[in-house]
């Protein structure tokens, strides 16, 4: 038997790095898709937002959910909307009439969701690299940080001292959780070259379609720079280099966001009118 979320499907791809040209051999293959629910999740007390794998290899996505996330430009999201022909894997009536409408979902927020999935990259690569340079030695102690034991507790000479004593508590559980469950293949990266190249390329990649968004409008899921990205994978920049092309990526997507013809926000009226129609043919 299958489940709604296939027979209800109206869009399915693939996304991820094989959309963007930068699968090797051993990558995985992510699916995205978009159904439409059954008549009780559309107009009854039920609900449904997503179907995702054991495996978090697919994940299938209801219409009304999925417009939520292009509306407020999320980078996984949106990027479903624009992949090439080639990597649509079923699509019909419906799913036509949603990515004929996609631009409707771009906007200037692009700028801001863009460089905050970058960002957040960026600041586990920096991290984890200064867990490879200088590891955490030994666990905190209370008393390092002036505590002294108190009727079975540790009492702090004041609040930002406990405070900073949690805060080294939880760096050391973080480090000692990130050796335990590393990704050997990544291990290895930040072995060779001092941090996670695999992370460099892909917020470099998003840095880079924020700008090509802001600047034409296009949403290049496909990557006309795949050489250079898994250039980035291999280890072509050092960690300084690295820092410092995303600071000067950043600034040149601020300044973009100032002369962008995309609007300042998206067209909400008409992402709604268009998933009502959506609901409305699929329930005849």
């Amino acid at each position: 038997m299958f489940e709604f979320w296939e027979t209800n499907l109206i869009y399915k791809v693939v996304a991820g790095s094989q959309a963007y040209g930068l699968a090797r051999e051993g990558s995985d293959v992510d699916i995205r898709g978009v159904c439409i629910p059954p008549k009780h999740y559309l107009l009854g007390l039920s609900e449904f937002e997503q179907y995702e794998s054991p495996a978090h290899d697919m994940v299938i996505f209801a219409l009304k959910k999925f417009s939520r996330l292009a509306l407020a430009c999320n980078p996984n999201i949106i990027e479903i909307l624009y992949v090439e022909p080639p990597h649509v894997l079923f699509i019909n009536f419906l799913g036509e009439k949603l990515r004929a409408a996609r631009d409707i979902f771009l906007s200037k927020r692009a700028a801001e969701t863009f460089s905050r999935y970058a960002i957040a990259q960026l600041r586990r690569i920096e991290r984890h690299h200064r867990w490879i340079v200088a590891p955490p030695a030994e666990p905190p102690t209370p008393e390092a940080f002036g505590a002294r034991p108190h009727r079975g507790r540790y009492k702090f000479p004041d609040s930002d001292a406990e405070r900073a004593y949690r805060a080294a508590q939880r760096h050391w559980d973080n480090y000692q959780k990130w050796k335990r469950d590393r990704n050997p293949a990544r291990a290895e990266l930040e072995t060779k070259f001092g941090y996670d190249t695999k992370h460099a390329m892909h917020l470099l990649r998003l840095l880079r379609m924020g700008k090509e968004i802001l600047a034409q409008g296009k949403v290049h899921v496909l990557r006309p720079d795949a050489k250079w990205l898994l250039e980035v994978r291999d280890g072509l920049l050092g960690y300084e280099e690295l820092l410092e092309l995303v600071k000067q990526e950043e600034a040149e997507l601020a300044e973009l966001t100032t002369h962008s013809p995309l609007p300042k926000a998206p067209d909400g009226d008409a992402a709604e009118k268009l998933v009502v129609e959506l609901h409305e043919k699929f329930l005849l």
